[in-house]
């Protein structure tokens, strides 16, 4: 019996050694990459690119751009499905595959309570954080609006030892293609210095952190800042116009000639060729906001991250994740127009950036050990005036917002509720706008008081159902050409999913975030704060038909004009890595390998 005991004992502890040790295989296979997987994804967003002017202008491209549509797998029919088409929403997507209902970047700004009860605007990457030294409580940049994980933090579960680094002109499209860990190393240029920055909302000591931020530091010190002017020079000139080899027809769409569209632009950095970037009204750097230089300096720093040996970013065991969104394209496109010279110079001196970047992936990479995924965050209207001396047919406009504008939409829509209300006029029962969303002035209602007249006995308190009551004939009688309908959150159980522009309105709508009423555009309607240039937001396919293209990690190359997403985005890479995200929407498409 004792001898029996003895070998139970003895068997018992071999099977607790043969659990573990399958235990630990099952660790070890579980934080293995997947068989064929690349060891470096790199994530582009070209901040306001429309797929088809992209296709249009293909005959331009002789570097990254024309690698990519031949080389790469093109999807072109993708469509985001939420209003507010936005950078800050787009980038929310891109970086989690899902829309602004989820990630709640319902847009570029909204409003929320102060602590007084008063409403603040809040930026969308406005991160509270408390002075360690003064205990004073202010905003920097941050993730901290973003409710749901990125691939990079899903990544960084995965594949603890993983690296993401994040590089923009703009401080939304960094962090939201990044995410939510503090371990990421995320920079966008700063106007204010020429140089690139961060936030201490990621640490800069963690392994991978460091070493991109002695990098970045480099960078700055040598080649960013007082270099500018030396590197780039002052002015901004249009590239040559391209050779078409014999018989080969020139394309099809071109830019609007300068002389024609120059009464639409905004002249930030003058009109017509040359542009004197030092003569931007906040500077020069800001001239090289809006110029494709921003595109430059981002590729720039990006080669110098990729060239880091201390990095070795996609040369270990777990896959890394570089995100670029290049923002030339919208800033451009904003101040001259989609369809403007300016604006195919920037697509032109992109695609030449990229040729760059594909060069040192080239030469870095053995082939099917990184993958490319390129898309945008929104498209762009055309701007209306110009649209319609154009086309007769064109119905659309512009609705001028913003204290910018000499007539202030929200301004007359708050003296026409005042007099529906018997309100004094100079009451504002809405506070505010951002895109289509409208946020009525809830905390000081209270205090608005109604005076005699049509609505009875002066002293009456107005109240946020008073406002649905008349906002809707408002909009009818003061904006009837601008927008079709207007959708009250308070009736939200009865928004109709069946209607196309409900459903986006529903994918963009936050109970905390959204306005109290959305506004829904017609077609060709754009709302901006000045009397020139475009902008984008809509549900109209101009504003939601973006690229989607896939290129290398062993992706065949094809076209496909299946239905598709933005939010497939991020599941699509994820699968490539062996990372799922269970907060998506979108799926992840079965590329051909």
């Amino acid at each position: 019996m004792k001898r029996f005991r003895l070998s139970t004992l003895a068997l018992g502890a071999s099977l607790v050694v043969s659990f573990l040790a399958l235990a630990q295989a099952a660790r070890r296979e579980a934080a293995a990459p997947p068989v064929r997987s690349p060891k470096l994804a790199v994530l582009v967003s070209v901040d306001g690119l429309q797929m088809k002017r992209l296709l249009d202008y293909r005959p331009y491209f002789v570097a990254g751009l024309k690698r990519l549509l031949d080389e790469g797998h093109v999807e072109r029919n993708a469509h985001y499905a939420h209003l507010n088409t936005e950078t800050g929403p787009g980038h929310a997507s891109l970086g989690t595959g899902a829309p602004p209902r989820v990630t709640g970047i319902v847009a570029n700004r909204w409003f929320e309570p102060r602590p007084d009860g008063s409403l603040r605007p809040v930026y969308c990457t406005d991160q509270e954080f408390v002075d360690p030294e003064t205990k004073a409580v202010g905003f920097r940049p941050g993730p901290g609006s973003l409710r749901v994980p990125t691939l990079g933090d899903r990544l960084l579960e995965r594949y603890p030892g993983a690296r993401v680094v994040a590089l923009s002109g703009k401080d939304r499209g960094a962090i939201f293609m990044a995410g939510k860990r503090r371990e990421h190393a995320v920079y966008w240029w700063d106007q204010d210095t020429g140089r690139f920055v961060s936030s201490a909302a990621y640490d800069a000591t963690s392994p991978g952190g460091s070493v991109v931020a002695k990098v970045v530091s480099r960078f700055n010190r040598t080649r960013a800042g007082g270099h500018l002017p030396r590197r780039l020079g002052l002015a901004w000139r249009k590239m040559a116009d391209p050779l078409f080899p014999s018989g080969v027809p020139a394309p099809a769409t071109r830019p609007v000639p300068a002389f024609e569209i120059r009464p639409f632009q905004i002249p930030v950095n003058g009109l017509g060729w040359d542009k004197d970037m030092s003569l931007a009204s906040n500077g020069y750097f800001h001239g090289i906001y809006y110029s494709p230089f921003i595109d430059e300096l981002t590729v720039d720093l990006a080669l110098e991250v990729l060239a880091s040996k201390d990095l070795e970013l996609g040369h270990e065991e777990q896959p890394d994740v570089l995100c670029l969104s290049l923002s030339g394209q919208d800033t451009v496109s904003h101040a001259y127009g989609p369809e403007s010279e300016e604006n195919l110079d920037t697509l032109r001196r992109l695609d030449v950036q990229l040729g760059r970047l594909f060069e040192a992936l080239d030469r870095g990479f053995p082939e099917g050990k990184v993958v490319l995924a390129l898309s945008a965050d929104h498209g762009f209207q055309t701007i209306p005036e110009l649209e319609a001396r154009r086309d007769k047919s064109f119905s659309g406009g512009r609705v001028l917002s913003g204290n910018g504008a000499v007539t202030n939409f929200e301004e007359r829509l708050n003296r026409y509720l005042c007099q529906e209300l018997c309100l004094p006029l100079d009451a504002k029962p809405i506070f505010g706008n951002e895109g289509f969303d409208l946020k009525y002035n809830l905390p000081s209602l209270p205090a608005m008081r109604t005076l005699a007249g049509p609505c009875g006995a002066a002293g009456r308190s107005v109240t946020r159902d008073d406002i649905d009551r008349v906002l809707p004939g408002a909009i009818a009688r003061l904006n009837y050409e601008d927008f079709r309908s207007v959708l009250l959150a308070s009736q939200r159980a009865s928004w109709d999913p069946a209607d196309r522009d409900v459903r986006f309105a529903m994918n963009d709508y936050d109970p905390v975030r959204s306005g109290e009423a959305l506004l829904i555009p017609r077609r060709g309607v754009i709302v901006y704060p000045d009397a020139r240039g475009s902008t984008h937001g809509s549900q109209y396919e101009y504003d939601t038909n973006v690229p989607l293209v896939f290129w290398g990690g062993g992706v065949k190359a094809g076209v496909s004009d299946a239905a598709r997403t933005p939010y497939d985005f991020a599941p699509t890479v994820g699968k490539l890595l062996g990372v799922t995200l269970p907060d998506a929407i979108g799926t992840a498409i079965d590329l051909p390998r």
